[in-house]
């Protein structure tokens, strides 16, 4: 694996597993809105609804939008309506994806859909202090909200016509994505099209794991307000563009009774169970059986398992030379732009085979 790739994960960690040195993620964050001169997640999103799923101590936080009834095709032959399913990596947060959400919603028009949602002990999901935050408890709460949007979302809206999945997940949630796959239900499973992971390897994820305290010790948790922390990201190029910026990194934050801001992720909570996050990933993500997607940022190297992957066909495999680790916000557009395409090559709906035969067998005239 590439010194540079292991340099870019470990650097990104530095802005996105931080710890607090006050307050714990017993509570959500409260629900303030941003400056008057920082976007709004509404500028992204249509709507902000909470899921609470079986265990009963966690409400998520999600952001989505969807077509419109009249916007939809009226006939079940007519193509997939793809919706994209987002999952954030550790210390970040549903609105990382905010920029690549609104990307895909102008390329697209109203013909697609996409969801993110704030995994636990992050952004303002409400967790309990007993949380765990193995692999398996990420895994199991992606499943059941999806299970939960679909119901409630999903199944209402597309009664005369068809839609499609396509999970999309950055560093600890493309492995959540590759876990989770086989753990939805027939119906759901069925839906998806292809995952895709966003700047995640295993080799370099699990050797950036075991120096992040270093990172972890020079990152300020507090800044005087959201526009400093902003800037002090931006200055560091830990989020390149400055546009994304603005809705990404105040998401990462809650004010202080002091009117300062400080970090809503306590990685420290997370220690115990870092060694399961990643190991086996690359296995799981070639062995899916879908279609599958790797979106690296930089002229960075595969691991051997990646490698025979690769070469064998069983992922396509896009690079990013102008991106830094959270590729979503860096590189938005461009990023809409391959999801789009790997989308319409992989859902059959979107095939049409033209044949100059008839269903005899004869030249058609």
């Amino acid at each position: 694996m590439s010194d540079a790739l292991r340099r870019a994960l470990l650097a990104k960690m530095e802005h996105a597993d931080t710890v607090i040195q006050s307050g714990t993620t017993s509570e959500s964050a409260p629900k303030v809105n941003p400056p008057i001169d920082l976007p709004s997640w509404k500028d992204f999103f249509d709507q902000n609804e909470t899921f609470s799923i079986e265990n009963g101590d966690f409400t998520f936080n999600s952001y989505f939008t969807l077509p419109t009834s009249e916007s939809l095709p009226k006939s079940p032959a007519s193509r997939n309506i793809p919706i994209f399913v987002f999952h954030h990596g550790a210390g970040s947060s549903a609105l990382s994806f905010a920029p690549l959400a609104r990307s895909l919603h102008e390329k697209l028009g109203n013909q697609c859909g996409t969801f993110a949602f704030d995994a636990r002990g992050h952004g303002q999901t409400k967790t309990p202090d007993s949380a765990s935050y193995r692999l398996e408890d990420f895994q199991t709460d992606f499943c059941q909200i999806l299970e939960l949007f679909s119901q409630r979302y999903l199944a209402r809206l597309f009664t005369s016509s068809n839609f499609c999945l396509i999970l999309v997940g950055h560093s600890l949630g493309g492995s959540i994505c590759c876990s989770a796959f086989n753990q939805f239900d027939q119906f759901l499973r069925q839906k998806i099209v292809g995952v895709a992971m966003l700047d995640i390897v295993e080799e370099a994820a699990k050797k950036a794991l075991n120096t992040v305290d270093t990172f972890l010790a020079k990152t300020p948790n507090v800044f005087p307000n959201y526009k400093a922390a902003i800037d002090w990201h931006v200055q560091r190029r830990l989020s390149s563009l400055e546009s994304s910026a603005q809705i990404c990194i105040p998401s990462l934050f809650t004010p202080t009774e002091s009117g300062q801001v400080a970090r809503i992720t306590n990685l420290t909570t997370f220690r115990p169970f870092w060694s399961t996050w990643f190991t086996g990933l690359s296995s799981r993500f070639v062995k899916l059986p879908t279609s599958k997607l790797l979106i690296l940022a930089g002229d960075d190297n595969l691991d051997r398992e990646l490698i025979i992957g690769q070469m064998q066909g069983k992922f396509q495999l896009v690079v990013f030379q102008d991106s830094g680790h959270f590729i979503e916000e860096d590189c938005p557009a461009k990023t809409a732009l391959t999801l789009i395409d790997f989308w319409q090559r992989n859902d059959v709906k979107n095939v049409r085979i033209k044949t100059n035969w008839s269903k005899k067998g004869s030249p058609t005239p």
